[in-house]
């Protein structure tokens, strides 16, 4: 007998990896909680985030609407489908950095940033470029609303029962003298780039661990019965600043955070890891989840990703309800529940990262 004779079969890549479909492996193993029906989720990070969100209210598990239109632009019938993608108008998260400054701003413990361009007769919001696609009409405006979104983000730190927090990327942008991230390079999505001003850096794994340490403390503080879910997008980067090919940099910078969310979960009972690098990015998967540009995720592997999410932190809850239902004990087995293998149709999302490679560029 040795410490791994009485261990299970996914312990064993003999025994779990080759012998299984790729879509029925359980990847996730058991989660350290579990999500209940009626908990207040959060979700936020790089673009693959919004399919958290999307798949969540596909499975009638409402997520947290911290930023809601004013009634005004119903009643104009004006476009409020920014409002639908975040539980706040922040826009895609690609840093924990980002994530953590933007908690920071709604918490008072570093002042509010306001750093705007105007283009095209229009006000915009360099820390958050699209997520107010059609910006604003004067800088004033501008700024109050500013002020109004980080209001709606300290709502939804503090009423949140379960975070989300997908990391992206480690490349960044930030201002030379304030310090302050960006979401992508000014210039890019809006704006105007300024070599003196704007400054760019690669975070090393120590940088991100530090982050997410200081993102949690702070969460805490503000919600000490918050849970926390970390997963790392598995999309490539769409374009590198480094002297390194983009294939190099996209792995260096995946290591960094999937490394630094598997120490930071195992350092915190209420944090949690799920696969989603793992699900679509792992050479055992043999690429079937990948678009021809083998970067972007096809529509099969975003389900998979989902489903598997869903599975793991409702599915004991879902199969609690259907025993409640018919009278039947919880251990019966079962079929996994209806939501669990719906498709959602629509699987497109917004990605500001994908102005780095502007129209023209050579190939």
């Amino acid at each position: 007998m040795h410490p791994y004779s009485n261990l299970s079969a996914p312990h064993f890549w003999r025994r779990s990896v080759p012998g299984l479909p790729w879509r029925e492996l359980r990847l996730a193993g058991a989660p350290k909680f579990q999500i209940a029906p009626s908990d207040r989720i959060s979700t936020a990070g790089s673009c693959f985030a919004q399919h958290i969100s999307r798949y969540l209210r596909q499975a009638g598990v409402p997520t947290l609407q911290a930023e809601e239109p004013h009634p005004l632009l119903y009643q104009l019938n004006v476009d409020t489908a920014s409002y639908e993608l975040f539980p706040a108008r922040y826009g895609n998260i690609y840093t924990a950095r980002q994530c953590l400054e933007m908690l920071r701003q709604a918490t008072n413990q570093m002042p509010i940033i306001h750093d705007y361009v105007e283009q095209d007769g229009r006000w915009y919001d360099l820390l958050r470029p699209n997520a107010v696609p059609n910006g604003f009409a004067t800088l004033a405006e501008a700024q109050h609303d500013r002020i109004y979104h980080l209001v709606c983000v300290n709502h939804m730190f503090s009423t949140s029962d379960v975070f989300v927090l997908t990391l992206g990327l480690t490349e960044c942008w930030y201002h030379a003298e304030s310090g302050h991230t960006y979401p992508v390079c000014p210039g890019t999505a809006r704006g105007q780039y300024n070599p003196e001003v704007h400054k760019f850096r690669n975070l090393t794994h120590a940088e991100v661990t530090a982050d997410l340490e200081q993102l949690i403390a702070a969460l805490k503080e503000l919600n000490p019965s918050l849970k926390l879910i970390l997963t790392v997008s598995p999309v490539p980067l769409v374009a590198t600043y480094t002297d390194q090919h983009v294939l190099v940099a996209s792995s260096y910078s995946k290591s960094v955070l999937r490394a630094a969310a598997g120490e930071i979960e195992a350092r915190h009972a209420h944090v949690a890891y799920f696969p989603s690098y793992e699900i679509i990015s792992h050479v055992a998967s043999f690429g079937q989840y990948l678009a021809s540009d083998l970067r972007d995720v096809a529509d099969r592997g975003v389900h998979h990703v989902m489903t598997s999410f869903l599975d793991s932190y409702l599915g004991n809850h879902a199969a609690d309800a259907a025993s409640s239902a018919d009278g039947l004990p919880s251990a019966a087995p079962r079929p996994k529940p209806a939501y669990i293998e719906a498709p959602v149709a629509n699987t497109a999302v917004e990605c500001e990262e994908i102005f780095n490679e502007a129209p023209g560029m050579a190939r």
